[in-house]
């Protein structure tokens, strides 16, 4: 709609332009010139379904508006491109050269000629369905969502699963709106909770409102997006994103109601790469969550700044403001004093926001500063302002409110660095939040939702004091309030204060009995105090009122476990232990505890194979999961069928387990032991093994292993390996 309202305003600029009839001797043809030129830049907007307000794709066409496409490409009005600068610096520019437009401006000017009919095949303007081709997979909401018309915008989130039998890599993602106007941009998350597809088949209707689940996630360090007229570019070599099974993509949609009822039903197509990302982008994010502009101020600024902390290079930049944005400026200023413009727009518009990848990606030093600088003008005479007269207006999503965010796709030099730099914005992220909660509570003191949204940001940076004062702040005003006596539980349980965390974490149930963490937390609490049956009974309600809940599912394996095996119920609750286990990495596929447990679970059962496997699914999510380095190097020098031992891959994870457990440790000393004997180092296990025995009396609780470590000795005495029984 906003893309029809430019044309139509230029159309009442030009109306007094008329061509001229004279053709000169090979003067510029449509076949020959135009064509291509409206195929390489306008027809990705300007064809059949998409945002432009008319199609481009024959003579007759751009015949009838070669007035207006003279006018509006001359005066670089279309294709709109917003960034300041020489050409060249960003992939898929959409800006036409000089060249280009004096062809445009010398083809109307002599008749608007169509050319050589001969020719005409090669020349028709290429209507690609899709930019880079078909898709590998293409992923479509099952039903059109109906947006009413009526004249205020609607954010809406469509959950679409995608049918993948095995994990693949994506290179690329493109949305087709098909939905005639109605879709202002667009961003794509991924949700493996399956979260947002309760709250979608909660909604009558497709997709659901509110805000976005904390689940569904951005790949890490990419952005999925479109906004008009965005061309869609492949990711470097290496640079790819998993997508797992079982995982939904979560659409959400800025759509912009009309005079009708419109039909709402994109498409997402994704391109797969032939193999796995061999670099892992981070994304740095720049923001104002504290904006508060009067009527009538015409010149607000947003500064914000962040000093990297590594050297990494910047693959691409994407700016975001609403309404009232004016101008952007964004820059890096090196160690040396250097400043480097990364970005500059002087016409920004709500309606042409992109995001720009480098061609050269500039390398930012360590030390850098990047600032970016923002203007607004919330006065009368911004003509995009939506309030008339001006009004006040703060943060928020709503286009009717502001934003000021910067987000940088950066690739730092190696894995030392990405998790210094990750650190550094986990840090960041959570002042800007306490700052932007701060802000609100401020605006509104009886903010109690927000008060306790600032005391989770405390947490956030161990602000205990802090924290508290707002929870209790927010219970005195709004006393039922499920949310503040469930935060106010975690402030308790982090200060050791069991019992008032008990408390707590009841009242939050007594006002929302469905309140699933604070079941599930209260299971974890009643269990540390002995009370085992109701904290199984708390558990088992975390995940029957939410059945998604991971960690309320590997609690319960846990407590299932507590039995003896004598125990004639324990096969049982073993069963039950390890589906419940094997549901939390189903619903957490990155649940390394729950992998870790679960092959345990599965050795004590005998099943070593399927122990293996799942201690080696621990140490891909987390190399430093000290269980999981001593049990799997255990099984590896001591499983009964050979195809199982590896006796090397053993040593070196007891040499990776000792830095986190100490040379000391009798249970490492044990595994040491066996892998030295299985790799014939008899001697080495007879001392080592001595020494974890030694240890082993000396230790509360381990005085039991000195038996079993006094029997293994024999067989390293004999040059035996010790072997598990079968």
């Amino acid at each position: 709609m906003h893309v029809k309202r430019v044309f139509v305003s230029v159309v009442v600029l030009v109306s007094g332009i008329m061509p001229t009839k004279a053709v000169a001797q090979n003067a510029e043809s449509y076949v020959s010139d135009i064509a291509p030129i409206l195929s390489q830049h306008c027809v990705v907007c300007h064809r059949p379904g998409g945002i432009g307000p008319f199609s481009l794709l024959d003579y007759e066409s751009v015949r009838s508006r070669a007035s207006l496409i003279t006018d509006v490409t001359r005066n670089r009005v279309m294709p709109p491109w917003k960034p300041v600068g020489p050409p060249g610096i960003f992939h898929a520019e959409r800006r036409l050269s000089d060249d280009e437009i004096n062809i445009i401006g010398n083809w109307f000017r002599n008749g608007s000629p169509e050319g050589s009919s001969s020719s005409r095949a090669v020349a028709e303007v290429t209507n690609h369905a899709w930019q880079l081709g078909s898709p590998d997979l293409v992923v479509t909401m099952p039903e059109p969502y109906s947006l009413a018309a009526g004249s205020n915008d609607v954010y809406r989130k469509f959950v679409l699963p995608v049918p993948m039998e095995s994990p693949r890599w994506v290179r690329a993602v493109e949305i087709r709106p098909r939905s005639d106007g109605a879709i202002h941009h667009a961003t794509i998350r991924l949700d493996t909770s399956g979260m947002a597809r309760d709250l979608d088949a909660d909604d009558p209707q497709p997709g659901y409102g509110g805000f976005m689940v904390e689940s569904a996630q951005f790949p890490p360090g990419h952005v999925l997006g479109w906004s008009p007229g965005k061309r869609v570019t492949e990711q470097q070599d290496g640079l790819s994103w998993e997508l797992a099974t079982e995982v939904d993509l979560v659409l959400q949609l800025h759509l912009l109601p009309g005079a009708e009822e419109l039909n709402v039903q994109p498409e997402i197509g994704l391109y797969f790469d032939d193999g796995p990302a061999t670099l892992e982008p981070v994304s740095v994010i720049l923001q104002s969550m504290t904006i508060d502009i009067a009527p009538g101020d015409s010149e607000y600024v947003v500064i914000d700044a962040y000093r990297l902390p590594v050297a990494l290079d910047l693959l691409a930049i994407y700016p975001h403001a609403h309404y009232l944005g004016r101008q952007m400026q964004v820059t890096a200023t090196h160690p040396d004093g250097m400043v480097q413009t990364l970005l500059r727009i002087d016409d920004w518009d709500f309606n042409w926001q992109d995001e720009y990848r480098y061609r050269e990606p500039p390398h930012l030093p360590a030390r850098t500063r990047i600032e970016m600088r923002y203007v607004y003008d919330n006065s009368a005479n911004n003509s995009k302002n939506p309030h008339s007269p001006p009004a006040p207006v703060v943060f928020g999503p709503r286009s009717t409110d502001e934003m000021a965010q910067l987000l940088l796709q950066t690739l730092p030099a190696g894995e030392e660095d990405r998790q210094v730099l990750q650190q550094s914005l986990r840090l960041k992220s959570a002042r800007d939040e306490i700052l932007g909660y701060q802000a609100r509570v401020r605006r509104d003191p009886g903010d109690y939702e927000s008060r306790t949204g600032l005391a989770v940001r405390y947490l956030e940076v161990g602000q205990m004091d802090a924290a508290t004062d707002e929870l209790r702040e927010a219970i005195r005003l709004a006393p039922e309030f499920p949310d503040a006596h469930y935060n106010l539980g975690g402030v308790l349980q982090s200060q050791g204060a069991t019992f008032q965390a008990i408390a707590a974490y009841r009242q939050a149930i007594a006002f929302d009995p469905t309140y699933g963490e604070a079941h599930n937390n209260l299971g974890a609490l009643l269990e540390n105090i002995g009370d085992h049956a109701n904290a199984v009974a708390h558990y088992r309600l975390a995940i029957e009122f939410q059945p998604r809940l991971a960690a309320g599912h590997f609690n319960l394996a846990n407590a299932l476990m507590i039995g003896s095996r004598d125990d004639p119920a324990f096969d049982a609750a073993f069963d039950e232990a390890v589906a419940e286990l094997n549901r939390a990495v189903e619903l957490d596929p990155n649940y390394t505890e729950a992998h870790s447990r679960l092959g345990g679970l599965y050795v004590g059962d005998g099943q070593l194979r399927e122990g293996i496997a799942e201690y080696r699914k621990a140490l891909a999510l987390d190399p430093s999961h000290v269980r999981a380095l001593v049990e799997l190097a255990w099984l590896l020098a001591t499983a009964p069928e050979s195809g199982m031992r590896n006796a090397v891959e053993a040593l070196e994870l007891v040499r990776r387990a000792t830095p986190l457990l100490g040379e000391e440790h009798p249970v490492l000393l044990d595994t040491l032991a066996a892998a030295y004997a299985t790799n014939g180092r008899f001697e080495e296990a007879l001392e080592t093994a001595r020494r974890a025995a030694e240890l082993s009396r000396l230790t509360p609780g381990f005085e039991a292993r000195a038996a079993l470590i006094e029997q293994r000795l024999g067989s390293y005495l004999a040059h035996r390996p010790f072997r598990m029984p079968r």
